[in-house]
């Protein structure tokens, strides 16, 4: 059985909204090769406040997509060695705060890949975790 990979925030949003055609259909067409990807709450909030400031996107229509990313998706627990690990890859990454605490839950979950458009791209972590931008132009 492959891993389930890992999705940050920023691809689910470029798929859920309208802000950029060719990101949109370039995210869209990686959903539409995975399987229950693994998310957690941090993406679940990031994704969710953009789409309200960010898009056309209401309460009701949050709702939804929280119940479907629940039901879609994998939702990672957050846990103490999810902060104890981010913070290890501060140190040895110099990652962001946000962006180490995915890259922990990535792989705490046990993903061998990360896709996300915000850390670089085909950056190695830990001998175990890749990270990928799906959005970047091929």
């Amino acid at each position: 059985m492959t891993a389930r990979p890992f999705v940050d925030a920023n691809v689910w949003f470029y798929a859920l909204s309208a802000s950029d055609e060719a990101k949109r259909l370039a995210a869209n067409h990686l959903f539409d090769s995975l399987d229950r990807p693994i998310i957690n709450g941090q993406v679940i909030r990031e994704l969710c406040v953009n789409l309200l400031k960010k898009s056309s996107y209401n309460e009701p229509a949050i709702q939804g997509l929280i119940a479907s990313l629940y039901r879609d998706c994998h939702v990672a627990p957050e846990t103490i060695n999810v902060f104890l690990r981010a913070s290890e890859l501060r140190k040895l990454y110099a990652f962001s705060y946000w962006d180490s605490l995915i890259v922990a839950a990535a792989l705490e979950a046990g993903c061998e890949t990360l896709y996300s458009e915000d850390m670089q791209d085909g950056l190695r972590v830990c001998e175990q975790l890749n990270i990928v931008n799906p959005l970047a132009a091929k």
